[in-house]
């Protein structure tokens, strides 16, 4: 009874909201529409991707795959003047402020480079770094040390221009051995992110039949917990455009984290799940 009390009590203090909320607000700025571009003209899209490091994870922003040509993307949303001095990246913002950045260029490179390592890759990836901020304006060339550097108006046509460049000599990568990083949220805010070990959810659908969720098909879930039944009430996207509702108790979620560590967590905690 005590555990049933303290579980009811906990989901008492999750506050409801509507069903299918906007996924955008829970892109990084510029994040969205830089992938509402993409999905829309190319043939694949993956967000969050991961990649193993050590005993840690390196994370970017999409994976893009067209005609066979495979990229991996980078959005930063800096603001300003970016430019680069001596391999130095930095940042010259309206009220004179100057900063120096990290260089989203080497970066890149190592993630392509464990990439191609961890999958055994024989195939080029193409890198590219997006500035998609609005009131940003670049000081740099259009590539560096192999790595493309676009506004978000560039993006587009530089990846079709590539993949007619680019020989079909490769077969293309099974995006379905990539790993790709989940995020949770609490609310409004992202409190831990790694690589969901958990390959379906068990459920039920509303007419009360049993339901595995396919966890490499769902894109979104809205998580809302009916405190008097005990039960979380999930609101699904998944990856081709469609959603449903199912139920669920004491759902659990496992993931390896992007620092290395295994972490479970209630979905009774979790408000929304970014796949």
């Amino acid at each position: 009874m005590g555990n049933l009390f303290k579980t009811a009590l906990h989901r008492s203090r999750a506050s409801g909201l509507p069903p299918l909320e906007d996924i955008e607000r829970f892109g990084a700025d510029g994040e969205e529409s830089i992938y509402r571009l993409l999905s829309e003209n190319l043939d694949t899209v993956i967000r969050n991707l991961a990649v193993p490091h050590k005993n840690l994870y390196l994370e970017k922003d999409f994976f893009v795959q067209h005609l066979g040509v495979p990229f991996v993307l980078e959005v930063k949303h800096w603001k300003g003047k970016i430019g680069c001095s001596d391999g130095v990246f930095y940042q010259d913002k309206e009220n004179g402020t100057h900063k120096e950045l990290k260089s989203p260029v080497g970066t890149t490179n190592q993630f392509i480079h464990c990439m191609k390592k961890f999958y055994r890759l024989e195939c080029p990836v193409w890198g590219i770094v997006v500035f998609a901020g609005e009131d940003c304006t670049l000081d740099l060339p259009e590539e560096m040390d192999g790595i493309a550097l676009l506004g978000a108006s560039r993006v587009l046509p530089y990846i079709k221009k590539k993949c007619r460049e680019e020989s079909k000599a490769f077969e293309p990568i099974d995006t379905a051995r990539l790993l790709r990083c989940t995020r949770l949220y609490d609310n409004d805010s992202e409190f831990c992110k790694g690589i969901l070990a958990d390959d379906s959810i068990e459920c039920t659908s509303e007419d009360g039949a049993l339901v595995r969720l396919d966890t490499t098909r769902i894109s979104f879930i809205t998580c809302e917990h009916q405190n008097l039944r005990l039960r979380d009430k999930l609101y699904v996207t998944f990856d081709d455009g469609s959603s449903g509702v199912f139920y669920a108790r004491d759902l659990k979620f496992t993931l390896h984290c992007l620092d290395g560590s295994w972490k479970s967590f209630s979905a009774s905690r979790i408000r929304y799940i970014v796949f």
